[in-house]
């Protein structure tokens, strides 16, 4: 096949998802696919699967937060002639937050009857919305924090924020922005006066907030590749909380795999990471985060275009499966979105 692998784009995560989109072209060049490399943000512009486009810094140190977040036609243009200029078959998005992970692009493909991998423009959009994901998680009986939403224009009343955080959630809180991911944006607080700076971050990114109790258990990321569960990994940092700095510099974070869970834990939460992707409509893969304690746990998201860095934990759990990764975008490629064929008359 023909693959076009999207990296880039526009968000905050930009630099990230170039380092997936170097990993991801690789692994699908291995298994003896044409694959091309395209950042939509420069159109007219592909690189080959061994040409990496990523600083050479990721997997040792957090890069730097990048992207301006707007539009321009020229994106939508340059993709659609990528995909008719080279003929290909499959596009894989690996594009990080923004329009790659919200629904905006899958929409688009589907419009122009292209295939693609991963999850579908409902199931994006549900996702990348953190508020809608609790409601739909709740409904279906998946455990979710205590929280509320604040809107846009809400946030520079930090007094009345402050006074419902009090009442409904209590400190420490965490404050994180509605939509987004790789926890930028995200601010655990410990008292009152913290909290002006945390709203502040979140204006920054034409966001509302999420804000939610602050559950103490483990770290645990559960990957779910076509509906089933992979071994848990549990998340240790080495010091603070797993934010973006702790999440891509090399060394600041332990990876255990499988995560030391009794067995009844680790059922209840794979069983919970598969409903949450059902109940969210994935395909594909997606990595579903969890925090576990000894006694109970909680999902905070879903994450349908989950990284595939040097770091990244979908990797780690498809080889804790005894796959490798050639093997696990192959299991990726065969959940393809095709358009259906007309019916004949």
């Amino acid at each position: 096949m023909r693959i076009l692998v999207l990296c880039g784009g526009a968000s905050s995560e930009r630099v990230v998802s170039l380092a997936s989109g170097d990993a991801v072209a690789k692994w699908c060049a291995a298994l003896g696919h044409e694959v091309l490399k395209y950042d939509p943000e420069r159109p007219g512009d592909y690189f080959a699967a061994d040409h990496a486009i990523a600083p050479a810094a990721i997997g040792l140190a957090a890069p730097e937060l990048q992207g301006h977040g707007g539009f321009d036609p020229r994106v939508i243009r340059g993709l659609l002639d990528a995909i008719e200029r080279h003929s290909i078959d499959v596009v894989f998005p690996i594009l990080h937050g923004g329009y790659g992970e919200d629904g905006t692009l899958q929409s688009l493909l589907e419009w122009a009857n292209v295939s693609y991998v991963g999850s579908g423009p409902r199931s994006c959009a549900m996702a990348m919305h953190k508020p809608t994901t609790k409601i739909v998680l709740g409904h279906h009986g998946v455990p979710v924090p205590r929280g509320f939403t604040v809107e846009f224009d809400e946030l520079r009343d930090a007094a009345r924020i402050g006074d419902r955080i009090a009442r409904e959630v209590g400190y420490p809180a965490i404050v994180k922005p509605q939509s987004g991911g790789s926890t930028v944006g995200l601010t655990l607080l410990d008292t009152s006066a913290q909290l002006p700076s945390a709203l502040d971050k979140i204006r920054q990114q034409q966001d509302g907030a999420l804000i939610e109790s602050c559950f103490k258990g483990h770290e645990i990321a559960a990957t779910v590749i076509d509906g089933a569960a992979y071994p848990l990994i549990e998340i240790r940092p080495k010091s603070g909380i797993y934010d973006y700095s702790n999440k891509y510099t090399a060394g600041r974070t332990e990876y255990i795999c499988p995560a030391p869970l009794p067995e009844a834990t680790t059922l209840a939460v794979q069983r919970c990471a598969e409903k949450a992707f059902a109940a969210l409509e994935a395909r594909g893969f997606a990595r579903v985060d969890f925090l576990v304690n000894d006694s109970d746990f909680v999902c905070l998201e879903l994450n349908s275009l989950p990284g595939m860095t040097a770091t990244s934990l979908v990797p780690k759990a498809a080889m804790a499966r005894g796959m490798n990764a050639e093997q696990m975008v192959s299991k990726f490629l065969a959940t393809t979105w095709h358009p259906a064929l007309p019916t004949k008359a």
